[in-house]
């Protein structure tokens, strides 16, 4: 018989070595495993993955990522689902699902699949998950001058309490941080500067601490973060209602979430694996 519950903190390594020889292809090693089942924003004793076992063996592994996000109604908590594999042997039973229902059996819980696989789809929608979004906004470089801006808003900005703390909350993970002074008042962003396509660059918004500034000024603030060739500015559409951008695009595998917490304008990429491993938006 096969028992799902929440993994310990006891069987971390045995989790990690288990997902390490599941994805022998994965962009990274045992260390990148460590990192991602760390529960690096939940706490060591938190909860980081879901297992499932038949008798004393893993069978199958959901990660998961905790935090506490803000929102105005107060602190809400927050769960990313990152990489799941159940062994070949105990497919077709429907670990998978019970693995995600598990996972996100807590009402109190917003949950996100932020990269599922396009195979993965029907599962995503059997499980009750929500279109988070399905467009992105894309912006080039107009022409026009930037507006004043610091790339180190922790030491030269007068930012919010709650932008500072999502920032210090990922010093290290190699993000582009900048707060840009619009007409009506400091726009703080966190970006993803990433090659994803020959022709170039795109710095995608991670984060966003004023998405109405950002919708009203998206285009100068494009112009402040980029280069004036070889580069874009995206963000998702939920992160900018009502902007006018260059381009309008179709994410083409959508970002899904389940829960009634949060809005989908709260909900953004950090706290999440996207960020903690580096990973490209598509």
């Amino acid at each position: 018989m096969v028992e799902v519950t929440f993994a310990t903190p006891a069987q971390r390594d045995e989790v990690e070595a288990f997902m390490h020889a599941a994805f022998p292809r994965a962009k990274w090693g045992a260390e990148g495993w460590t990192r991602l089942l760390a529960n690096r924003w939940g706490g060591p004793q938190g909860e980081f993955a879901v297992t499932a076992r038949d008798g004393d063996k893993l069978v199958g592994v959901m990660g998961m990522n905790d935090s506490l996000r803000h929102t105005p109604r107060g602190p809400q908590r927050y769960r990313n689902l990152t990489s799941w594999y159940v062994l070949k042997s105990h497919r077709g039973m429907g670990l998978g699902e019970t693995l995600m229902h598990t996972a996100m059996g807590d009402p109190a819980v917003t949950s996100t699949n932020l990269t599922s696989a396009k195979a993965a789809l029907p599962l995503v929608d059997r499980i009750g998950f929500r279109v988070l979004d399905a467009q992105r906004f894309v912006w080039r470089h107009s022409g026009l001058d930037a507006l004043p801006h610091t790339f180190d808003p922790l030491k030269d900005a007068n930012l919010r309490s709650v932008d500072a703390q999502v920032l210090k909350d990922h010093t290290g993970l190699g993000l582009g941080y900048v707060t840009v002074e619009t007409p009506d008042g400091l726009c703080t962003l966190v970006l993803s500067v990433k090659q994803k396509v020959d022709e170039y660059i795109t710095h995608e918004v991670v984060y966003v601490g004023q998405p109405d500034l950002l919708a009203r000024h998206g285009d100068a603030i494009a112009n402040t973060v980029l280069p004036q060739t070889g580069a874009v500015f995206s963000v998702d559409s939920r992160l900018a209602t009502g902007a006018r951008p260059g381009t309008v695009e179709t994410i083409e595998v959508p970002r899904f979430y389940k829960g009634n917490r949060m809005l989908p304008a709260e909900i953004d990429h950090m706290y999440s694996e996207i960020v903690l491993m580096g990973m490209k938006l598509y």
